[in-house]
């Protein structure tokens, strides 16, 4: 067990590591696109490289993995594929939502102009617009295929998991162990509210959809030993160490040094590698967990589907209002105290059911929502981060979703 302890005081000096200094909380974005020609034919590995590569600025840095194209880095953000050609952008983290948008906004339009003479367009959906997840081949890498695999013995929707779905992830900061406890549970306590807000599958599998939250029943049944709702969330115990020791036991699936990449099924991140993690190591072995948040050297809130930029900012802003202000957070745990994974799981389940008509921890949802909505309301400081919260604010109060008021 030597190993064991050597690999987790690796992950929690990672951990600690990540506390920044306190003061002005920065937020992070993530947004996946689906790429297809005019007619809804899915773009291939090479169109979406010729894409990207269009997209690449002077001084740009490539990323390559097996002698293949897959992305690059600037100073703001970082472009990459995700296991059947979703595009993604993730913008280095910002003081403000505005300052993040107006990245995200300038990428968009330079988006667009590359695809229009590749006969492409994009999509913000939380589903493919137009093909069954089956029909979606994945691009050239191995990690990919290794999961793909995998997955598929674990339950029912890897496939579609992997192949069919795109998110937008929001992350913020931490300052110390206690504050990312707050934080971490607080996101877990509101992801199923967050789920049904951002709802925007439109399509399943290539068909009209009309139940609620697809992309997260999809996740729901994926893995259960890297999904859903981490089982330690409300252990007294529960900190870095908790967090570590999970990740280190369950199974690694791939893992990764240096450049090689390799399938070893269910053995463990601590029976896998055989002295301390180096940093690629710790950032490998934490990529491969997908809780609805998830920790790295910040937390990572990944329960929303990919939205248009106007419900994106105003869904940034609502987790920086929200995770900005202690008080908000504490008002919230007191708001749920007495909740469990279990009856975060049955929020879940029931949002993905019955939508607004749903019960979260005993309560309808519809007003959960709005006590919610008033939570992050009450934090706006400037008219401009009133404007980006508005667009969802309205949906909440009309107690609609995306997928029921926007058209393809």
């Amino acid at each position: 067990m030597a190993n064991l302890r050597r690999q987790k005081e690796a992950l929690l000096a990672y951990f600690e590591a990540g506390c920044k200094p306190q003061g002005r909380m920065t937020v992070g974005l993530e947004v996946e696109h689906f790429l297809t020609s005019i007619d809804g034919t899915p773009a291939s590995f090479e169109q979406a490289q010729a894409v990207m590569q269009a997209l690449e600025e002077p001084g740009a840095r490539p990323l390559m993995e097996e002698g293949n194209y897959l992305g690059f880095v600037t100073n703001g953000y970082t472009l990459t594929l995700e296991p059947a050609c979703q595009l993604e952008i993730s913008i280095a983290p910002q003081t403000g939502v505005g300052a993040l948008m107006a990245v995200y906004e300038a990428f968009a339009a330079r988006l667009y102009r590359a695809l229009a003479p590749l006969g492409l367009r994009a999509w913000n959906l939380g589903y493919h617009p137009t093909r069954r997840a089956e029909a979606l081949p994945l691009i050239p890498k191995k990690r990919y295929e290794v999961m793909d695999r995998y997955l598929q013995k674990r339950g029912l929707h890897g496939t579609q998991m992997m192949r069919g779905t795109a998110s937008t992830q929001v992350s913020v900061d931490y300052f110390s162990e206690e504050d990312f406890i707050r934080k971490y549970r607080v996101a877990c306590l509101i992801a199923p509210m967050l789920a049904l807000l951002t709802d925007n599958t439109p399509v399943y599998e290539g068909q009209p959809n009309h139940t609620p939250s697809v992309r997260t029943t999809i996740w729901n049944d994926v893995d259960p030993d890297r999904c859903g709702i981490p089982p330690m969330l409300m252990d007294e115990t529960f900190g870095f160490e908790a967090y570590a020791d999970y990740v280190l036991q369950k199974p690694l699936v791939v893992s990764r040094r240096g450049p090689r990449t390799e399938g070893v099924g269910r053995k463990s991140a601590f029976e896998v590698y055989p002295s301390a993690l180096q940093r690629e190591e710790i950032e490998h072995l934490l990529s491969m967990f997908f809780f609805d948040v998830r920790l790295k050297n910040y937390i990572e809130i990944r329960v929303a589907d990919s939205m248009p930029a106007p419900y994106v900012a105003g869904y940034t802003e609502m987790i920086k209002d929200i995770f900005s202000s202690p008080a908000a957070q504490e008002g919230i745990l007191r708001h749920y105290a007495g909740a469990t994974v279990e009856s975060i799981e049955s929020a879940k389940l029931g949002v993905c059911c019955h939508g607004y008509q749903a019960k979260v921890y005993g309560r309808p949802v519809a007003e959960e929502m709005a006590w919610l909505m008033a939570q992050a309301k009450s934090r706006l400081s400037t008219s401009d981060a009133r404007r980006r919260l508005e667009p969802l604010a309205e949906l909440a109060a009309r107690k609609k979703t995306l997928r029921e008021v926007c058209a393809l």
